[in-house]
């Protein structure tokens, strides 16, 4: 196990814009770098989302941004029609310059699963047991390579029913209506 290199911080409206202007991109993510920069201090000030950075220990550099927060999820079978609890992972991007992490053991980790595993889902798992909270989910950019990292490495699940997809269509981020709804289960 990598003890980590990182630690996490709350967006807070005394940050220097420039740093997060700088924030370098991967996976075609230039909308949530666009919204770190523009939205991020403004929404957490609203309390409609919760940012956190993600820093390297020793030199304070900007690893990676998740923003989270609380949402449900609606259910419609033929007998009834509930919402479920759920976490939404808003924004969820490392910094180009960090893909990997190298452990002592020349073994090379991504930055990103190291994050989701160690940082972002203990976080979530520690809310779902002090409140009902049933899903994680994230509306990913749509493209192939991220889908199957979401899916493959993070463990991410996608709604295979045509009906449940279109429903919900309501709830895609205003800033890509391309996105896709995958979903990760915390029982």
């Amino acid at each position: 196990m990598i003890s980590s290199p990182f630690y996490i911080e709350e967006l807070s409206e005394e940050l220097n814009s420039y740093e997060l202007k700088s924030f370098r991109i991967q996976h075609e993510e230039f909308q949530l770098t666009r919204y770190l920069v523009k939205l991020a201090k403004k929404h957490q000030k609203q309390l409609l989302n919760k940012t956190f950075l993600v820093r390297e220990k020793g030199s304070d550099n900007l690893v990676a941004f998740y923003s989270l927060k609380a949402a449900t999820l609606p259910y419609n079978d033929k007998e009834s029609s509930f919402l479920i609890p759920a976490i939404e992972l808003t924004h969820f991007a490392v910094d180009a310059r960090y893909k990997t992490i190298d452990s002592q053991d020349s073994l090379s980790v991504k930055t990103g699963e190291f994050i989701f595993w160690n940082l972002i889902l203990p976080v979530v798992k520690y809310v779902s047991e002090k409140v009902a909270c049933k899903d994680l989910f994230v509306f990913s950019i749509n493209t192939p390579k991220l889908i199957s990292y979401y899916k493959n490495r993070l463990g991410f699940q996608e709604i295979e029913n045509i009906d449940d997809k279109l429903f919900f269509e309501y709830a895609v981020p205003d800033y890509d209506d391309n996105c896709k709804f995958l979903y990760f289960p915390l029982n």
